[in-house]
């Protein structure tokens, strides 16, 4: 069912002969004419999905979740349902909290044939990978939710695995999920919420179809994605073709020619997967409060299909404290909540040849710092600046920009003063040692140091809670961009530099989702309600 241009006559049969052409063909896509003598549907679900799922429904899901057990206490038997992980979380603060929501791309609940047609076995695709991998930051006291999207092709380290693409890191386990966020990036998980495609599908089958807007005819021979132009109703089948979509094409009506609409595969698709999040939690809110029958049914059928930290399904107070904010938020309000990609920037292939994205620094430092405060408060770090102790040590004969990164932490940001002096040994990487029972001060020191330091513990460190010793790769000490800063370089003095600002969103705001060859296509589709 599809509103705005009619998919029988509006796109002049534009239905790609998917049985005559071989699963993940790529080679006729850029100008390949359409064979109009084809009528041909594409298969109902494709057998091999190879590491091409995202599912966004997860945070939808917790939407979903904690905003139908507000509506009959009888629905709170239902999180009994959920599955629970092992993972070791950080405690949530008073104030709110941040969920880990992972989408599994794991073939293990595959148990007949038919799931197997449609989405291969383990056989095809052994172990699992996170292809989404979300930061939901939630604050029910101010009433607003921060949605980060991590790129699964970011570069970073993977601890004790070493440099990989962060997706990675899941194949290991949700702990490694956890301990590289918080290695890389300073960011604190406080519960964890997963869900694989089967899963994605029965959710969005049992809210319903989900418009959604395409402003030309659109594909990918990956997923099996086949649609019209204008506002389209996906079910879950064709929901999860359009967020997991990493190799999108447009159809130009006239010509009959298909063009590529990403300019970079894995960011537009997280723009779909947060379009789709953001429709997805409307219907689900909306349903949940109107008709407490529904929301009953929903939740029946959508809590079982999950999978949570334990102490997420037993901290019912929170579970409430967290409905009773969604319970006025608007999910169509981008202020009350925010959809962000987190920063990256392109780079050079790694040593084995793979195309990656890197973190952008120090605009990720800027994300980082928003995901650990709360009202305002940097509370998951549980510690203020002027609560600890700072010496900075820097090596022979440099002992001025020891004393001039120290003074900037100490005058601009408020650390106690303990001292500068200079260190007997090469330090290659900038270190932040800190004494047992200071974890957290060295985490929060971290943060202001370009670029990030490495924490070690230093059983033996007195005089001072934590340590910064300056390495050859040192640059700048990272003020607060309301601060005019000063950059204290390795080798001098240099003028003025504030914190990258955070990705740009657009007007809906969605992460910008450019369309690559926009000026070959012709004139969209208009955008009618429903979407």
């Amino acid at each position: 069912m599809t509103t705005g241009v009619d998919v029988s006559s509006g796109i002049t049969n534009a239905v790609t002969d998917f049985e005559g052409r071989p699963r993940g063909r790529r080679n006729e896509r850029k100008s390949s004419r359409y064979d109009s003598r084809s009528m041909s549907a594409p298969p109902s679900a494709a057998r091999a999905f190879g590491r091409r799922l995202a599912i966004a429904l997860g945070v939808s899901a917790l939407v979903m979740v904690v905003s139908v057990v507000a509506v009959n206490w009888v629905i709170e038997r239902q999180l009994d349902k959920i599955e629970d992980v092992d993972v070791a979380t950080a405690a949530a603060p008073p104030e709110g909290a941040n969920y880990l929501v992972i989408g599994s791309d794991t073939r293990e609940f595959v148990e007949n044939a038919g799931q197997e047609e449609a989405f291969g076995d383990t056989g095809d695709v052994s172990g699992q990978r996170s292809d989404t991998m979300m930061v939901v930051h939630v604050e029910p006291g101010a009433r607003r939710t921060l949605v980060v999207s991590f790129p699964r092709d970011l570069w970073v380290e993977i601890p004790g695995e070493g440099m990989s693409k962060i997706n990675a890191a899941f194949n290991v386990g949700p702990d490694k999920v956890v301990e590289t966020l918080k290695t890389n990036f300073g960011v604190e998980i406080n519960h964890y919420i997963e869900v694989n495609f089967k899963s994605f599908e029965d959710i969005v089958e049992v809210i319903g179809s989900v418009p959604t807007y395409f402003p030309y005819p659109a594909r990918d021979l990956n997923t099996n994605l086949l649609v019209g132009a204008g506002c389209v109703r996906l079910d879950g089948s064709q929901g999860l073709a359009y967020v997991r979509s990493r190799s999108l094409e447009y159809l130009n009506a006239e010509t009959q020619e298909w063009f590529a609409a990403d300019s970079v595969g894995d960011i537009n698709r997280i723009a779909r997967q947060q379009e789709f999040i953001r429709a997805m939690a409307g219907i689900a809110v909306a349903k949940s409060l109107d008709d407490p029958l529904a929301a009953w049914e929903i939740t029946k059928d959508v809590v079982p299909k999950l999978k949570a930290d334990t102490a997420f399904s037993e901290d019912t107070s929170r579970l409430f404290e967290i409905v009773d904010a969604f319970r006025s938020v608007n999910p169509a309000d981008t202020s009350a909540l925010n959809m962000q990609t987190f920063p990256w920037v392109s780079g050079p292939p790694t040593p084995d040849g793979q195309s990656v994205l890197y973190p952008d620094d120090p605009a990720w430092r800027e994300m980082a710092r928003r995901l650990g405060e709360f009202g305002g408060v940097t509370t998951t770090r549980g510690i203020a600046p002027s609560e600890v102790k700072l010496r900075v040590l820097a090596a022979t004969g440099s002992e001025d920009i020891a004393r001039s990164a120290l003074n900037e932490l100490v005058k601009k940001i408020g650390f106690q003063r303990g001292g500068a002096g200079e260190v007997n040994e090469a330090v290659p990487l900038t270190e932040v040692r800190y004494a047992r029972g200071s974890q957290n001060a060295a985490k929060l020191l971290a943060t202001y140091v370009l670029p990030r330091a490495r924490l070690v513990l230093d059983p033996s460190l007195q005089g001072a809670d934590v340590e910064l010793v300056i390495g050859d790769d040192f640059q700048s000490i990272l003020l607060p961009a309301s601060l005019t800063t000063t950059t204290t370089a390795a080798a001098a003095v240099t003028p003025p530099t504030a914190p990258a600002e955070i990705a740009p969103v657009g007007d809906d705001g969605l992460t910008p989702a450019p369309i690559a060859n926009e000026s070959a296509l012709g004139d969209p589709a208009p955008k009618l309600p429903p979407c």
